[in-house]
């Protein structure tokens, strides 16, 4: 072994490892780890700056941008209001939408269906007494199955074919994801059918056990005539920076006020409503003359407040810091009511808490909450559901037979994928369905780091000849036991990682080491590929391997154990569909 290439596999092991203590965003630690190989000389500049400039990584942002772009002016919501009208229980309810979410994450990139799906599964739960609990988790597993069914599914593959097209190798091809993609669609959703009222938990609803026992998250306050505080500014009054609680709305006249302004004035007969710990606000009752907790506490939801609910994504602005770090009431225009992570409500002084990706919040919202937080993307609102501006009709089906003839030359081979989605741009912006903001919004600059600098660790893999030195040993390992044993290696290897870690991320790792193992055996490449690819995208025991799968866990209210107990008989069914079509086709 060289020098160089045991720096890379130190930090490469150093890299896996910090991804699993998962206590920094994924974004530094593969920038990280490629800015050490940089630094050292291991990866010339050069190779380092292609990483970004790579094809298949652009790729991945303009299907973002389309996909955001199409979401926002066609009604598909709307859409699959008519197909899921007529289900009468959860199970013809999840049969109509797995089929549609499958079907549609085969040809649009799956994160963006999620976000778009969850509001509305959410809501559907509600109005028919189902627990979002029992319906979220097989939206994410829907999306990730159908996602296989084609190259475009999910942005995985993409980064696989970014791989192979950089060591100028054929890459595969519609046949080779089409027929196993569906088998395992197919086998996931019967699994799903079958199993998800045993095996998936029946968590209550927040939102409706915030109604119910709204007295454990909102203490109600009243001031009295000649109180001391009337006439005092909320700042005056000191009842900013309290301790343990916040002062997160008032109700005066019937009309309520959230957030709270520092310079709002107390009146008589102001109703405070404070969040957090109630005993807190019982220690502020007892100091305050004139302060008081009503004998008859009543709370009207629907006129008083506008509750929501939203979750944090992985690439959150939120992730790391506090409420009042982030100035949350001043950019957002609302207020934390509570912060539930991993299915419990957290306790504290709130503004204090440092957040975490997949931390659902329960907000009350003010007038311009909506328009503020759709503009971003530091929170995915999920009790409420997404609005479109709808094109004129001959608009739209100009756009459609525009889009129609555009994608109907790539299964033919007239343009490339990226050319293909170059002109779907260009007509997407011809339509005014896109600008510039909007595209920089769906622009994430934690993803792009992720991907350009696993890039980077990757061709340093194979050019320190780290990759040949692993596999060279591996391939001898596994050289007695069949040519089919690289593949099931490669694809169990993969299937781990992504667990663990993100499937951009364990795709990444393992290509290079893959790629070298058959090499050495001398075996069909393209079955080592597919099985890289499939074990990617195995990503069901842990709620951390894949956004979509993060993306629920708050707003199904879920446990780590859930996603193990019903992700388990999955990946073995999926590794069994898998591995039987690899070996039959390939070995």
């Amino acid at each position: 072994m060289t020098t160089d290439s045991i720096l890379v596999l130190s930090v490469l092991a150093l890299t896996i490892v910090t991804l699993l203590i998962d206590r920094w965003r994924a974004s530094y630690v593969f920038g990280g780890a490629a800015t050490i190989l940089l630094v050292t000389g291991t990866i010339p500049v050069n190779e380092f700056l292609a990483g970004y400039s790579n094809a298949s990584v652009i790729t991945i942002f303009l299907l973002i941008i389309l996909t955001s772009a199409v979401n926002s002016h066609f009604n598909l919501v709307g859409t699959f209001d008519k197909l899921y009208k007529g289900a009468r229980s959860p199970r013809q309810f999840l049969i109509r939408m797995g089929i549609t979410v499958a079907g549609l994450s085969s040809v649009m990139n799956n994160t963006p269906i999620v976000a778009m799906m969850i509001p509305y599964v959410y809501q559907w739960g509600k109005k028919n007494s189902v627990s979002p609990s029992k319906l979220l988790i097989p939206l994410s597993y829907a999306t990730i199955l159908g996602g296989m069914i084609t190259v475009l599914g999910t942005s995985t593959n993409m980064i696989l074919i970014g791989f192979i097209q950089e060591s100028g190798i054929a890459s595969p091809g519609i046949m080779d994801f089409l027929i196993p993609g569906v088998l395992v669609s197919i086998g996931g959703i019967v699994y799903i059918l079958l199993f998800f009222k045993k095996l998936l938990p029946d968590n209550s609803d927040l939102i409706r056990e915030v109604t119910e026992n709204f007295k454990e998250y909102l203490v109600e306050t009243k001031v009295e005539n000649g109180a001391a505080l009337v006439g005092k500014t909320i700042q005056e009054a000191g009842l900013r920076n309290l301790d343990g609680i916040f002062l997160i709305e008032i109700i005066r006249n019937k009309i309520a006020m959230s957030p709270v302004s520092p310079d709002e004035r107390v009146q008589k007969e102001d109703r405070l409503f404070f969040a957090g710990e109630p005993e807190k606000v019982l220690e502020l009752v007892r100091k305050i003359q004139g302060l008081t907790i009503p004998s008859h506490s009543e709370l009207d939801i629907g006129d008083g407040m506008q509750v929501m609910e939203s979750v944090i994504p992985a690439n959150s602005g939120l992730i790391g810091a506090t409420l009042k770090e982030y100035a949350f009431r001043e950019n957002l225009d609302a207020a934390v009511i509570a912060i539930h992570r991993n299915g419990e409500k957290l306790r504290g002084k709130l503004g204090e808490i440092v957040l975490d990706k997949g931390d659902l919040l329960l907000i009350s919202a003010g007038k311009t909450f909506l328009s503020k937080a759709r503009s971003g993307k530091d929170l995915y609102i999920v009790s409420e559901l997404s609005q479109t501006v709808e094109l004129p009709k001959r608009k739209k089906n100009l756009y459609l037979l525009g889009s129609t003839l555009i994608l109907a030359g790539l299964p033919f081979g007239f343009y490339s994928l990226f050319v293909t989605l170059l002109l779907m741009l260009g007509l997407t912006l011809a339509f005014k369905m896109s600008n510039y903001d909007q595209m920089k919004k769906n622009i994430s600059l934690d993803l792009l780091i992720i991907l350009g600098s696993a890039m980077a660790l990757s061709q340093a893999l194979i050019g320190s000849g780290a990759a040949d030195w692993v596999s060279s040993g591996l391939s001898e390992w596994s050289a007695n036991m069949g040519k089919g044993s690289i593949i099931v290696l490669v694809y169990f290897a993969t299937t781990l990682l992504t667990q663990f870690i993100t499937n951009a991320a364990a795709i990444s790792v393992i290509f290079p080491l893959g790629l070298s193992m058959a090499t050495h055996a001398n075996i069909e490449l393209t079955g080592v590929f597919m099985a890289m690819a499939f074990g990617a995208s195995c990503s069901f025991m842990t709620p951390v391997g894949y956004q979509t799968n993060l993306m629920v866990y708050g707003p199904g209210n879920y446990r780590f154990i859930d996603f193990i107990r019903f992700g388990l008989p999955l990946t073995i069914i999926y590794s069994g569909i898998v591995l039987a079509w690899l070996l039959f086709k390939y070995s």
